[in-house]
């Protein structure tokens, strides 16, 4: 069996025809897509349409991953749209405007796991972050005193994403496999990355596998689509997450999330004053938000 595994796109459609194209010369016999197809990039939208697409005519299973729950929760007309707040998240506004209601109502119907249990290669599960959430990633870093918590003990090959960042590695007889990003890869690298997964000699193989794509045209996006300015200044954090291949948000927010609430500085300074110094270290980066 072949899996080819892929998420964290992020509304980069010109990484994510790239990937696909590659996924297909490949030709797995299971393609999952692991979450976070839509928002922190301009072209949602489309992005989901076509996982939509290879999802009804190619079988692909998809999850649902945490930025598909920010999104949702706009459908709550109560939830903040004035103030501070909604600033601070108008990015995802933003994307929640550009989808329809059936792409939403289609995104709320996601399972957050798939499981795939065979009688010759295993049990297959797979997760956009992890047992413990959507939320809580595997790092390269993470010990081996916190995977069990992060892992489903009964697996033969589990599958997640949501840091950005690949890994291959087994802990207690588990492959546990990290896909990276397509859309947002957070290790320096601005290729895409995804898993290409083969069962061979009984046991579990797996290649994180880097695509070179248009990354000119796919920081274009954010203009032409209107992400950037509509968007609200964090998208020019989100922009520089793209050219640099390192996480912005995380480290803005904490950096400066308190003050912008309280009114001590304005959003858009705050945001110009960090891309002074953007966030280009390796150690232990800022967890995804």
């Amino acid at each position: 069996m072949k899996i080819a595994a892929l998420g964290d796109i992020h509304g980069n459609y010109q990484a994510l025809i790239t990937v696909i194209d590659h996924v297909e010369t490949w030709q797995p016999d299971v393609v999952l897509v692991l979450g976070d197809i839509v928002n922190r990039g301009p072209r949602s939208k489309d992005c989901f349409d076509l996982i939509q697409e290879k999802s009804t005519r190619a079988g692909w299973q998809v999850i649902k991953g945490n930025h598909e729950g920010y999104v949702l929760n706009f459908l709550d007309p109560s939830f903040s749209r004035e103030g501070a707040d909604f600033a601070l998240r108008q990015v995802i506004y933003w994307t929640y405007q550009s989808l329809t209601r059936n792409d939403l109502d289609s995104l709320s119907d996601l399972p957050e796991e798939i499981g795939i249990d065979s009688e010759r290669e295993g049990l297959i599960q797979a997760a956009h972050a992890s047992t413990a959430g959507d939320r809580i990633g595997i790092y390269p870093h993470t010990p081996d005193s916190k995977m069990k918590g992060l892992i489903p003990t009964e697996a033969d090959l589990f599958l997640v994403g949501h840091t950005h960042q690949p890994l291959v590695r087994t802990f207690e007889g588990t492959l546990v496999v990290n896909t990276g990003s397509v859309g947002l890869p957070f290790d320096g690298d601005t290729r895409a990355a995804y898993a290409q997964i083969s069962h061979q000699n009984g046991s579990w193989v797996a290649d994180i596998t880097r695509v070179a794509y248009d990354l000119e045209s796919a920081a274009a996006d954010y203009y032409h689509s209107g992400f950037i300015p509509e968007g609200g200044p964090l998208a020019e954090l989100i922009l520089a997450e793209l050219q640099l291949a390192w996480p912005q948000l995380g480290k803005w927010f904490h950096k400066y999330e308190t003050a912008v609430r309280e009114g001590q500085v304005n959003l858009q300074k705050a945001v110009y004053e960090f891309l002074k110094n953007p966030n280009i270290e390796y150690q232990n980066p800022p967890t995804p938000r």
